[in-house]
């Protein structure tokens, strides 16, 4: 089950939200979201991420924002942790624009977890470039999503084995 929407709450302001039901515990889906050193073995779209996440942990996100070629673009974010439960950024990026990024576990009630990504674009050249953003960011995250669950599963496949 998934849910996925992007907004237009202003001129200059875009909210984007994801989240998809992975059939697992939140300690699971979050043990394999915070290991980052296998990001560049399963992820799509955020390929690397280097850095613990840790609070106030400065972070470095690779992101590969056309899946058809293989340039990615990388930005440092200082992040704030819950630990087990969530981690975020929000600070101005290229052109500006401040990237509100919230990723998230939550338990379901019958034991899976919904796994969340919500974000806010705003200010610099969100007025130009948010409508584009946020359709490919939606994009972007949708396909995370889906990795992660994948590799949540093959992890607990290769565990039973």
């Amino acid at each position: 089950m998934e849910t996925t929407y992007r907004k237009k709450l202003g001129f200059s302001r875009f909210q984007i939200h994801t989240d998809i039901v992975i059939n697992a515990t939140t300690d699971q889906v979050w043990d394999v979201l915070t290991d980052t050193a296998t990001y560049a073995d399963w992820a799509a779209f955020m390929v690397d991420l280097q850095g613990p996440i840790k609070d106030g942990a400065t972070i470095t996100a690779g992101f590969q924002l056309n899946p058809d070629k293989d340039k990615t673009v990388t930005i440092d974010h200082k992040i704030h942790v819950i630990e087990g439960v969530s981690f975020h950024w929000q600070e101005p990026g290229p052109g500006g624009i401040c990237d509100n990024h919230h990723f998230r576990v939550e338990r379901t009630g019958n034991g899976n977890t919904r796994f969340v990504q919500h974000d806010e674009l705003s200010g610099g050249l969100t007025w130009l470039a948010g409508g584009y953003l946020s359709k490919l960011y939606l994009r972007g995250y949708q396909a995370f999503n889906h990795s992660l669950r994948d590799e949540v599963n093959r992890r607990l496949s290769a565990r039973a084995a």
